[in-house]
């Protein structure tokens, strides 16, 4: 029997890896690499067939060769990468000044309704003298709700507003770098609308009136609720979930407020409930999975495309289209693919909080979690020499809860010990308490976002009765899972406030429980190399040399 974690291959980690380490050194190193761009560009090319020609020979030392040839060139495309992607931070040299301007609408960021602004990207299509030299330019940009027309999420409008750069001469970070690798330096704020001078394009139409659709299917039935109707469509639509300030603390400090982004628990509960309803219904097998990522892709783009939902739709389309191709693939080597996909497009991701726990989390469920899950489902065979004939229903039901409540201890820890050095780094927080917190309350959303596809299929299908009843069970859980976290975000031992020594130390901490993690499952888990041991001794090296706690 091989060992839990032997069958995750994913070749393409190989490049991946070095690719993002060159990033990584690019964005620690001088912005700007000038006149030797071309140079390093094609010895990586250089390298990069040397690699392919060493790996066609039939030598050992020949291939040995070429992998340590693809490794030099990943790293150093990545280097290069970097610069030429990153795009100058657009500046301008005049004091904060009133400006009308032309606006193309890029993006909308969701808001809770009772903001007073609505924010965003934009790109200054035309503007008058004495500021014309501003078109063209990007910008971030606050518009008030309650002067002039409510921007869409597309289009074209006239809009007044206050121009300025970015802070200057502050090293940028969290949003900020955000902003500069999008090469956004200035803002517009105080902004008021003042006419459409072009509409949405028809898709755009299209997707948000299939979110009001979606957004009044959700409401159905429910509506007397409004606490649990803003949570409930701030899961399945990505709307801003608003949540009292005790609320928000408590699932904060629990570790579970990722359920309220539409990521890859969302996206995964999704797509499996559509392709459950596909095949309901027998829909051919591979019809079903070609109809179900495009039914997802849609509800992506409904939900406002944001970058978690694409990065978790991208591994889902590479898992499935592998499977659909026939070809030998597995949730690792389809978060490699999606990795190295997303890094081609925006190499800055790296550096974003969203990527780096989003990709920690699935690599440590993937590569630890299930087979720890396994290791521990093994080991658990209650009444194992009496003959499972036998077995009273008491009997049978302790060993189904058991395997249960294992399963997802498993999966609680893989995500805790991924997740540990970003929590403290991004959030000051370090949350034991989110090992029994996820225990409860993924299982409680997942069965409500199940609800509520179930519900929008319901409505789509002009049967509202049965829409309310999935909205109800819906609320019934999300009052469940609110009212156990901010109980249970009381007890003592629940987080502790925690901080780094130095900045840098957040993105090191999770590089390095993530390579214990990739090497842990490349042994195959062996007790002779250090277990399941060697990520949590990794943890513990971070939190005793790099954290300071209270």
């Amino acid at each position: 029997m091989s060992p839990p974690g032997s069958s995750l291959r994913a070749p393409l980690l190989w490049l991946l890896l070095p690719f993002m380490a060159g990033i990584a050194t690019a964005g620690a190193g001088p912005a700007r690499l000038g006149g030797w761009i071309p140079v390093l560009a094609a010895v990586a090319a250089a390298i990069a067939g040397l690699a392919s020609w060493l790996a066609l020979r039939p030598f050992r030392t020949a291939r040995g060769g070429g992998m340590a040839c693809l490794v030099a060139a990943g790293f150093l495309g990545g280097f290069v990468w970097l610069s030429v992607r990153t795009p100058p931070a657009a500046a301008w040299r005049q004091a904060p000044r009133e400006v009308n301007v032309s606006l193309e609408i890029e993006q909308v960021f969701p808001s809770s309704p009772v903001r007073k602004t609505i924010n965003g990207f934009g790109r200054i299509v035309s503007s008058q003298a004495p500021v014309a030299e501003v078109a063209g330019l990007r910008v971030y940009f606050s518009a008030v709700r309650k002067i002039g027309v409510l921007p869409q999420k597309t289009g074209r409008y006239l809009v007044r507003g206050v121009l300025e750069n970015r802070t200057p001469g502050v090293p940028p970070s969290g949003f900020d770098r955000y902003l500069d690798s999008l090469g956004i330096g200035l803002t517009l704020t105080r902004v008021q609308v003042m006419r459409e001078e072009r509409a949405p394009g028809w898709f755009a139409r299209f997707c948000a009136r299939t979110e009001a659709r979606m957004e009044g299917i959700l409401r159905h039935g429910i509506e007397r609720h409004a606490d649990v109707c803003a949570i409930y469509l701030g899961m399945m639509l990505g709307e801003k979930a608003v949540l009292d300030a005790e609320q928000q603390a408590a699932f904060m400090r629990s570790g579970t407020f990722h359920i309220f982004v539409i990521a890859g628990l969302h996206t995964g509960v999704i797509a499996a409930a559509i392709g459950s309803l596909l095949l309901l219904v027998r829909i051919p097998r591979r019809l079903a999975a070609v109809t179900g990522l495009a039914l997802l892709w849609l509800y992506v783009q409904v939900a406002g495309a944001g970058l978690p939902a694409r990065r978790a739709f991208l591994m889902i389309a590479f898992l499935l289209g592998g499977r659909l191709l026939r070809k030998p693939v597995n949730a690792l080597a389809a978060l490699t693919a999606a990795g190295l996909v997303f890094l081609l497009l925006d190499p800055q991701q790296l550096f974003s909080a969203g990527f780096q726990m989003s990709f920690a989390v699935v690599t440590s469920l993937v590569a630890m979690g299930g087979p720890l899950a396994a290791s521990w489902l093994a080991a658990w065979q209650p009444w194992r020499d009496l003959p499972e004939a036998g077995w009273s229903h008491a009997q049978r039901t302790v060993r189904f809860c058991g395997r249960k409540v294992l399963g997802a201890a498993a999966i609680s820890w893989g995500a805790f010990v991924a997740t540990a050095p970003s929590s403290i780094g991004y959030f000051g927080l370090l949350s034991p308490g989110s090992l029994l917190a996820n225990l409860a309350v993924v299982p409680l959303a997942s069965l409500a976002i199940s609800a509520g596809t179930a519900s929008l299929f319901a409505g789509f299908a002009h049967f509202p009765a049965a829409s309310a009843l999935f909205n109800h069970a819906a609320a019934v859980l999300i009052k469940t899972m609110a009212w156990l976290v901010v109980q249970g975000a009381r007890l003592p031992g629940v987080y502790f406030p925690a901080e780094y020594d130095r900045p840098w130390m957040a993105s090191a901490g999770l590089a390095l429980v993530v390579a214990a993690i990739l090497t842990g499952a490349s042994l195959g888990w062996r007790r002779s190399a250090g277990g399941y041991l060697l990520p949590v001794l990794a943890l513990v090296l971070v939190l005793f040399f790099g954290v300071k706690f209270g």
